[in-house]
């Protein structure tokens, strides 16, 4: 049984929502046919439809999480494969800042990292995405990409080399809807009417749908704009949207000609729209992109002919035959918008070329034409098999992959506490030998290379930044919230560790508590929080050597050591049943050490996030208390040897690798 959950925005307003709905309604086409697939879905709610139709309404509730308890055994389960179908950045706050359907917790990003394999469904509108959209792929690494154009297909090829294209697939949810007029400022019954819709951004192109029309048609009483729009960030209200018309109109020969535009900026409900479209003779665009264009979709799919431009995620169900295709060039995204980058190109419309085509689709409709052309553009998108509902459904299906394989970092993210993650890992490496790959400069005695090879095979953990020299073979990785790298590839995604390349179960711990010395982004997957030093009472495990006190099995509370060694690192090597523990860059030689003169393999702390303050007295107490930890883990039965050079305990065994 193929299992998938699918994350999207169901129940929203936005072009995601709309787009959810129909992908979730070829899925249930296809799963009619089939009998070895199970789909659940769980919904973001960020701009909830109230007038969400009555056949979406049941079939969200057919497949949604109706409870916690059932959507905890999934993820429990691990065997599922995970669509999220949400502007790419989404997840990394959307819990936050967000609801999903009732009974149910916030939980897209843990279902995106429980799931045996994830895949995103997304769209994008220019030749690159943002650093914010790039940082946060790295950050879920998904299997694969699901896009719904060839245009796009190029974008994401750059991030992901399994990319596959399923468009959004062909459902006219206005074909039963009954027509309810509007009123607007001039009658319609005997004019060339163009329609316009979409959200006011500059991307969308308004300005020069709006100019093209003013200069073409300033001598036509008989042609008239129909402007379905909605106010966004940069447009906030109406009086914004009507001042750039008015700007355009300012812009022409003749300003003060009245012109046939009708602006709506409310919204609208389907019977509403279905009268748009009737109304309407030709829909027209100048967007400057798009990632399929649901507006000239549905516009296709009412039989109204387009005027577009000729690049775009649109031009995959637009027929050359009995499109306006529209020229211009790509160049630099000049805009407010910080989604797109000046780096990356969109389409500028030539204004000569949208009036030259505006003007074609005018006299067809003059000559009997243009409806026609309407047709076979309906015509043709219905000959297009990959759009049919059944067929995008089964290449959603066939393109996952849930292979089922429970990496230790999901099972840790499926358990809620400490105590359990723990009980969970307790002698998962009964009798293994561990390395260690400590920050001291003795970590340079060997060439990295040969450390990569030799230890390939081998249970490694890394402490600190000895891990971004080693992230292959790194099992287990060990930070605290003092001497932080900062990862300088990361522009929006602030983070110390990415864990681009290989992740291992991570191991954090700081004084405060958790995430508040770092973002909340940053991963891990088991916290200790460590003792304040001021507020123990000197008492140290370096100093009192009572290190039975604080096994794991018996205290989830952990020690002030000082050092992360102490505190976190030979605790867990005992915790996961190692026999034996091998140390390389363990030092403890240094004299006189302080915060700035602390030397490490990486030379000093001049570069990072909260550089970890050195009492006067740490160095020789934690080295001297090598000598009672050496007998602890000796009655253990626990060998403990160094690797390199090193001033701990004389009987701990000193060996080259």
């Amino acid at each position: 049984m193929k299992k998938i959950v699918y994350c999207g925005q169901f129940h929203d307003l936005t072009g995601y929502g709309i787009a959810a709905r129909s992908y979730l309604k070829a899925l249930d086409t296809y799963l009619t046919t089939v009998t070895d697939v199970e789909l659940k879905i769980y919904s973001t709610v960020i701009q909830e439809n109230p007038n969400l139709e009555e056949e979406y309404r049941q079939l969200i509730d057919k497949y949604i999480f109706k409870s916690q308890e059932e959507l905890d055994t999934y993820l429990i389960n691990n065997d599922y494969a995970c669509i999220w179908h949400t502007p790419t950045p989404l997840p990394l706050f959307a819990d936050s800042r967000f609801r999903t359907s009732p009974g149910l917790k916030n939980s897209l990003s843990k279902i995106i990292n429980a799931s045996s394999s994830n895949y995103h469904l997304v769209v994008w509108e220019t030749t690159d995405i943002c650093d914010e959209w790039k940082e946060t792929l790295k950050y879920f690494k998904p299997d694969g990409i699901i896009t719904a154009c060839e245009w796009n297909r190029e974008v994401f090829q750059k991030y992901n080399d399994n990319v596959a294209v399923i468009p959004h697939p062909i459902e006219n949810k206005y074909a039963n809807c009954h027509a309810a007029p509007l009123s607007i400022p001039f009658s319609v019954d005997d004019k060339f009417c163009i329609l316009t819709m979409s959200q006011w951004t500059h991307r969308k192109g308004f300005d020069k749908i709006i100019s093209a029309f003013l200069m073409e048609f300033e001598n036509n009483s008989d042609a008239a704009l129909i402007v379905k729009t909605y106010a966004s960030p940069t447009h906030p209200s109406t009086e914004h949207i009507v001042n750039e018309i008015q700007a355009a109109k300012a812009q022409t020969d003749n300003p003060k000609v009245q012109a046939n535009i009708a602006l709506i900026t409310q919204f609208l409900n389907n019977s509403n729209i279905k009268w748009l479209f009737d109304v309407s003779d030709v829909y027209a665009t100048a967007t400057r992109g798009e990632g399929f264009g649901l507006t000239l979709f549905e516009s296709v799919l009412n039989s109204k002919p387009v005027v577009a431009p000729y690049i775009g995620g649109h031009i995959d169900y637009l027929s050359k035959d009995y499109t306006y295709f529209v020229d211009g060039m790509l160049d630099c995204c000049i805009t407010n918008d910080q989604v797109y980058s000046q780096n990356s190109l969109w389409f500028e419309t030539n204004i000569s070329s949208l009036r030259k085509q505006l003007r074609a689709a005018y006299n067809d409709w003059k000559n009997g034409n243009l409806a026609e052309k309407g047709v076979k553009a309906n015509e043709y998108l219905h000959s297009l098999d990959n759009f049919k509902l059944e067929s995008v459904g089964k290449n959603l299906v066939d393109f996952v992959d849930h292979a089922p394989h429970k990496s230790i970092n999901a099972e840790l993210l499926l358990r809620d506490n400490l105590a359990d993650k723990l009980s969970y890992l307790k002698d998962a490496h009964k009798d293994e030998t561990l390395y260690i790959l400590n920050c001291g400069p003795s970590l340079n005695e060997y060439d990295f290379d040969y450390l990569k090879e030799f230890l390939n095979d081998k249970t490694v953990f890394s402490i600190k930044q000895a891990y971004n020299f080693f992230p292959e073979i790194t099992d287990y990785h060990f930070y605290n919230c003092s001497n932080l790298p900062v990862e300088k590839n990361y522009k929006r995604l602030k983070q110390h560790y990415a864990y681009e390349t290989h992740r291992p179960v991570v191991v954090a711990s700081s004084n405060y508590d958790l995430g508040a010395r770092w973002s909340p982004i940053q991963k891990n997957d088991i916290f200790f929080k460590i003792p304040i030093r001021t507020e123990i009472n000197n008492e140290f495990v370096t100093v009192t050597k009572k290190f039975e006190d604080y096994l794991i099995d018996k205290n989830l509370t952990r020690p002030c050591g000082p050092g992360i060694m102490y505190e976190t690192v030979f605790y867990m090597a005992v915790h996961l049943g190692f026999k034996e523990i091998v140390c390389i860059g363990w030092d403890l030689r240094q004299e006189d050490a302080n915060e700035d003169n602390y030397e490490h393999f990486y030379g000093t702390n001049d570069n990072v996030v909260n550089k970890g303050d050195v009492l006067d007295w740490e160095i020789e107490t934690t080295r001297d208390a090598s000598k009672e930890l050496y007998y602890w883990l000796q009655e253990k039965n626990i060998d403990i040897k160094v690797a390199s050079s090193s001033a701990v305990y004389e009987k701990i065994e000193r060996i080259r690798i």
